[in-house]
C-alpha cells in the first residue's frame, strides 16, 4: 500500500486511520489486539488514539484504550506505527454528567504533564502525532504551541495537529507559528460523514468539517483534513430505511441514503467502503478514522482501499 505525507510533517501513513476510543472498555485487551492486527494485516500503519478514552463508560478513567496499545506495541516493530493520542479533554473529575464537567485544558504545564503520561501508558519514548483535542478558546495559542516546541526539541513528539476547531482558529495558529518560529499543525481531525447533520445540531464540543473548513483546506495543502465518525456508529450497514439519528433527520438525507445502497447494489461494495471511498476522493481528500468491535469491519473497511473505480454519490 502506497503511505501518504501527513500534512507537512515527515510522516508517512496509510490512507485510513484506526480508532481505538473504546479499546479496553468495550472491547477487552485480547479483541483489540485481534482488531490491531487486522489493521495492520490489510496495510495499515496509522493508530488514533486519546488521553481520554474512555471515561465516560462504565468504570473507565480515561487510561484504558492508550494502556491497551501500550501492551499491543510491546510486540510490534515501534517504527512500522504512526501513533497519535491527544490531550486536553481529560476530565480532572467526573461525576457521570458531560453537562457539569471540568477538562483539563491545553495549558503548557498540562500538554507536557499528558504527554509524559501517555508516554507510560503506550510504553514508547516517542509519539507520532500529538493532537490538541478540543481548540478551548480561553486558552492562548501561543501557550500550546511553546509546549509543542518543547516537547520537539526533547524528541518525545514529532508532529503536531487540532481537533474540534474552527478554520479561523487554525489560520492564527499557522501565522503565529511563522512570527515566532513554532511548530505548526499538519493535521485537522473533525467530525464528518457522507450524510450531512442539521444546521442546528448540537454535538458539544465536536466541531464539523464544514463548506469553511473545507474552503481553507483548500488553500492550505499542508494540512491534512482527517474525519471521525465517518461511519455513523455502522447506520450505512443497516441499509436505505435505517433509522437516522435526531441530528441527521433530514429529508435529504433519506435520499442520499437510498441512492448509497443504489450504488452498492449496483458496484457490489459495501456502503461503508463506498462511503470511505467517496471521502477519501473529494477535491480536499479527507482521511478517515474506521473503528470496530469484530475483525471482520476492520477488514470490510480496509477493502475501501482496494476500489479503484469511481465513485459518484
Amino acid at each position: 500500500m502506497e503511505l501518504r505525507p501527513l500534512g507537512n510533517s515527515s510522516l508517512k501513513v496509510s490512507p485510513i486511520c484506526l480508532g481505538t476510543m473504546y479499546f479496553g472498555t468495550k472491547t477487552d485487551q485480547a479483541q483489540s489486539e485481534l482488531l490491531l492486527d487486522a489493521y495492520l494485516s490489510n496495510g495499515g500503519n496509522f493508530i488514533d488514539t486519546s488521553n481520554n478514552y474512555a471515561f465516560w463508560m462504565e468504570k473507565g478513567v480515561g487510561d484504558e484504550s492508550e494502556t491497551v496499545l501500550g501492551h499491543w506495541l510491546q510486540r510490534q516493530s515501534r517504527d512500522r506505527i504512526v501513533l497519535a493520542t491527544k490531550c486536553g479533554a481529560r476530565p480532572r473529575a467526573y461525576t457521570g454528567s458531560l453537562d457539569q464537567i471540568e477538562l483539563e485544558g491545553l495549558r503548557k504545564a498540562t500538554i507536557i504533564q499528558a504527554v509524559e503520561d501517555s508516554l507510560r501508558r503506550l510504553q514508547t519514548d516517542y509519539i507520532d502525532l500529538l493532537y490538541g483535542h478540543i481548540d478551548f478558546l480561553e486558552y492562548p495559542v501561543e501557550e500550546r504551541l511553546e509546549a509543542f516546541a518543547m516537547l520537539k526539541k526533547s524528541g518525545k513528539v514529532r508532529a503536531f495537529g487540532i481537533s474540534n476547531t474552527w478554520a479561523w482558529r487554525v489560520e492564527e495558529s499557522l501565522q503565529l507559528s511563522r512570527e515566532k518560529d513554532l511548530p505548526t499543525y499538519c493535521a485537522v481531525q473533525q467530525k464528518y460523514s457522507y450524510l450531512r447533520p442539521k444546521p442546528d445540531a448540537d454535538f458539544w464540543v465536536q466541531r464539523l468539517i464544514d463548506d469553511g473548513m473545507l474552503q481553507y483546506a483548500r488553500q492550505r495543502p499542508n494540512i491534512t483534513l482527517l474525519a471521525y465518525s465517518t461511519l455513523l456508529a455502522g447506520l450505512y450497514a443497516k441499509g436505505p430505511d435505517a433509522e437516522l439519528p435526531p441530528e441527521y433527520d433530514l429529508p435529504e438525507n433519506r435520499e442520499r441514503l437510498q441512492r448509497l445502497h443504489n450504488m452498492a447494489q449496483t458496484t457490489g461494495h459495501t456502503a461503508n467502503q463506498l462511503v470511505l471511498v467517496w471521502m477519501m476522493a473529494q477535491e480536499v481528500p479527507i482521511m478517515p478514522l474506521i473503528s470496530g468491535s469484530k475483525v471482520h469491519q476492520i477488514e470490510e473497511s480496509m477493502g475501501a482501499l482496494s476500489i479503484n473505480e469511481p465513485i459518484q454519490l
